[in-house]
C-alpha cells in the first residue's frame, strides 16, 4: 500500500470525500501509479492484474476531470461483459456521489430503448460493452463530440472474446483529441498494436502481481444436497462470525431467494443483478 493517503493527490473535496464515505483510505500501488499520471490527461497503458483495484485507479481521475455542468457523455469506458460493465457503472456513481456524476452503462439483453431514454438523460459517464456501445453509435442514439476520455477495461480479454473490429470501430468514431487509459492483465501483440496505432505517445506502468486474489484466501469445498444448502450457509455464518461477505449464486432467482431468506433472519444485506448477495456487518 502507498504511506500516502487519497487526499494528499489533486483531487476535488467531492471526490475525496466520496471515497473517505467508501472507506478508501490508502491508494493501492495501481493507483498510486495511474491516479496522477491520468490527471495530467496523459494516455496511459497499464498492466495490472485482476482484484489490484484498477477500477477505482481509472474511475477516481474520470470522475475528478469530468465537468458535471456539461449534459453530454464527457467519459466512455468499455468493458468486455455486461457484468462488469453494472460494476464499474457501480463504482463510478459512488466515486462521483458528491459530484452528481451521472453513469449510464450500456449492454446486451437489456431493451435498447431503456438505454436510449438514458441517453437522452444528463450522462457524464457512459460504461459498456462494445457490441452494444457500437449500435447505440451507428444509431446516433450516443452523443460523442464531448467525448474527451476512452477507457479501455480488460482489453486483452475484449480482444479474445472477438471484439476488436467494434473496439476498432468505436475508436474511429470518437473524438481523436482524447485522454485514452488502457488497462490489461497482459499485453498481448494485439493489445501493443491497439495502444500503438489509436493513442498518444503513452505512459507505460507495470504493476507486479502480487498474488493478492488467491495466496491469501482460504479454499474448502462442501459437498451438500440443494435442500440444505442455506442451513449449511446459516452455520458457516455464525461459526466463521465474518464482518462481511459476498454469496455469488448461479441465477437471479438464486440471489433473490438468498437475499428474502438472510433477511427474514434479520441479517444486515443487500442484492446485486449481477449474481450476488452481500452480507455486513455480521455479529
Amino acid at each position: 500500500m502507498d504511506e500516502r493517503q487519497f487526499k494528499d493527490y489533486a483531487l476535488s473535496e467531492d471526490i475525496v470525500r466520496a471515497l473517505d464515505s467508501l472507506g478508501y483510505k490508502n491508494p493501492t500501488p495501481v493507483q498510486s501509479e495511474v491516479i496522477p499520471v491520468a490527471l495530467e490527461q496523459i494516455d496511459l497503458v497499464v498492466k495490472s492484474q485482476t482484484g489490484s483495484g484498477k477500477t477505482a485507479a481509472y474511475g477516481i481521475p474520470v470522475c475528478d476531470l469530468v465537468d458535471w455542468n456539461e449534459n453530454k457523455p464527457q467519459a466512455l469506458i468499455l468493458t468486455p461483459t455486461r457484468e462488469l460493465a453494472m460494476q464499474v457503472k457501480e463504482d463510478i456513481t459512488n466515486i462521483g456521489r458528491y459530484k452528481r456524476i451521472k453513469a449510464v452503462a450500456v449492454y446486451g439483453k437489456q431493451p435498447f430503448s431503456v438505454q436510449k431514454t438514458e441517453l437522452k438523460q444528463k450522462a457524464h459517464v457512459v460504461v459498456g460493452t462494445p457490441g452494444r456501445v457500437l449500435d447505440h453509435i451507428q444509431r446516433g442514439t450516443i452523443a460523442l463530440e464531448r467525448l474527451k476520455y476512452l477507457v479501455l477495461d480488460e482489453a486483452d480479454e475484449m480482444l479474445n472474446m472477438g471484439f476488436i473490429e467494434q473496439v476498432q470501430a468505436i475508436i474511429q468514431a470518437i473524438p481523436e483529441d482524447r485522454m485514452t487509459m488502457l488497462f490489461s492483465a497482459t499485453l498481448p501483440e494485439d493489445v501493443e498494436k491497439l495502444s500503438r496505432k489509436y493513442m498518444d505517445n503513452p505512459m507505460h506502468i507495470e504493476i507486479k502481481g502480487t498474488g493478492i486474489t488467491t495466496e491469501q484466501i482460504e479454499h474448502s469445498l462442501y459437498e451438500v444436497k440443494n435442500n440444505d444448502k442455506f442451513a449449511l450457509l446459516r452455520n458457516l455464518t455464525i461459526v466463521k462470525n465474518p464482518d462481511s461477505c459476498i454469496i455469488f449464486c448461479r441465477t437471479q432467482e438464486q440471489v433473490n431467494d438468498v437475499y428474502k431468506k438472510l433477511s427474514d433472519l434479520d441479517y444486515p444485506c443487500e442484492k446485486s443483478m449481477v449474481g450476488w448477495s452481500r452480507m455486513s456487518g455480521l455479529r
